[in-house]
């Protein structure tokens, strides 16, 4: 039996295209939650140590941060001023929800900071949104810090 040629060739698209579904080596989804879990860990050690730098290179250069109470801020440079304002120590990150689909992870979490000299303990949500880049490292692209609201009886 003879398979026409024209059918050969619509097998072998097929195949191409499922072949480039598939994750390549080194992007299976477990690695890849592992690397974003890792980014995410290095940006609470940068927040802890009052890092800026270094937590500002967690940031792409477009990125966003929306901490509460303040205006949207864009950009890694101006990431990094507002971080030199000071970062709160004793932070910790609580993973709620971690998904990591082609090049785009999210987490959504919660953050605790212990009472200090100067300030009550404060806690509240977190959702951070991370990009692969080119080299297979993650970076930060959006972040929002909600803290509750507080009411007076």
């Amino acid at each position: 039996m003879t398979v026409p040629r024209g059918f050969t060739l619509f097998l072998a698209g097929w195949a191409g295209l499922l072949a480039g579904c598939a994750p390549s080596p080194g992007e299976s989804p477990n690695a890849d939650r592992k690397a974003v879990e890792a980014t995410v860990n290095r940006y609470v050690e940068a927040t802890n140590k009052g890092d800026a730098d270094a937590l500002a290179q967690l940031y792409e250069d477009d990125a966003v941060l929306l901490p509460p109470d303040h205006q949207p801020i864009e950009g890694r440079t101006a990431i990094g001023e507002f971080w030199r304002q000071g970062t709160d120590e004793g932070r910790e990150v609580t993973t709620r929800r971690l998904d990591v689909e082609g090049g785009i992870g999210y987490l959504v979490g919660k953050y605790t900071l212990p009472e200090t000299d100067e300030e009550p303990p404060d806690s509240g949500k977190t959702v951070m949104c991370l990009k692969r880049q080119q080299d297979g490292s993650w970076k930060t692209h959006g972040c929002r810090l909600v803290q509750p609201k507080t009411f007076s009886a």
